[in-house]
């Protein structure tokens, strides 16, 4: 975690502003242990980088208890992330294609802080963060798993980009409002839960003009898919057709701007208006 963050955190339980103590850093000046401080009493120790919101893992699903595991964070970006927009979209999508439309989308090039919610391997939060021009911006990566934020961590220190990696919980996110240029999240909606607190929580802290990217894997049409998909929904998994998930968008807050299909595949864009 780096110093910029750090007017931009609130406490996830009471909004107040924290109090940073007992910190130690690097040689690259990253924060690698300390402590948060609330005037409500909480305390959110940073151990290995990481600052933690959550304390001792609750996951709710088993799908969220998938994710705990150190194998699935080794695995997940070296095994499976490569190839499965391949596969589940039907046509070729390597990561570059994929990549640039995030972050084009997000228009992470005009800096800010941006969040990864939810961000596994960070696979985006490396993107958007070797996206912005040099000292203009800030990326967070969100996960509710410490095996995939160390994942993450390792790998952004790996290719020398600059990611803070927090563990918090995407419906309580530890921000001040209005304070992101930019949210993404990749694939996680349809296992992140209370889905409508997500997007409200998405919405608090973007600005005005904030932009909201999401990948989401649709409801399948055919029979095979429908199986599959039933099959994994005692697990956590949910799945909405394009109109349902736009919809959600809509009830929190986010105006859909534009989206692409690619087999079950949804890329939105989505724009943080005023009131609603």
């Amino acid at each position: 975690m780096y110093d910029e963050l750090l007017p931009s955190l609130r406490c996830p339980t009471c909004a107040s502003v924290l109090d940073l103590r007992d910190r130690r850093c690097d040689a690259g000046d990253e924060i690698i242990s300390g402590a948060l401080h609330c005037a409500c009493g909480a305390v959110y120790p940073i151990r290995e980088g990481i600052a933690d919101f959550l304390g001792p893992p609750r996951p709710l699903t088993i799908a969220q208890l998938t994710n705990e595991l150190p194998a699935t964070a080794w695995a997940y970006e070296r095994l499976w992330r490569p190839f499965a927009l391949t596969l589940l979209s039907g046509e070729s999508f390597p990561y570059q294609r994929e990549l640039t439309l995030v972050t084009g989308w997000v228009d992470a090039a005009r800096g800010g802080l941006v969040i990864d919610v939810a961000c596994s391997n960070g696979l985006y939060a490396r993107a958007l963060a070797r996206a912005m021009r040099p000292f203009t911006g800030h990326v967070v990566g969100i996960d509710h798993a410490l095996p995939m934020l160390r994942e993450a961590r390792q790998r952004a220190r790996a290719v020398g980009v600059r990611v803070s990696y927090l563990r918090a919980s995407a419906q309580a996110l530890p921000f001040a409002s209005s304070a992101a240029q930019g949210v993404t999240i990749g694939g996680s909606l349809n296992e992140i839960g209370d889905l409508a607190a997500c997007l409200r929580e998405v919405r608090r802290v973007l600005v005005d003009d904030g932009r909201f990217v999401a990948m989401t894997l649709l409801a399948a049409q055919g029979a095979v898919g429908r199986a599959v998909q039933m099959a994994l929904a005692p697990g956590g998994i949910a799945f909405w057709s394009r109109e349902e998930l736009l919809a959600q968008f809509r009830t929190a807050g986010l105006r859909p701007e534009r989206y692409e299909q690619y087999g079950i595949v949804l890329f939105t864009r989505c724009s943080r208006g005023g009131d609603y």
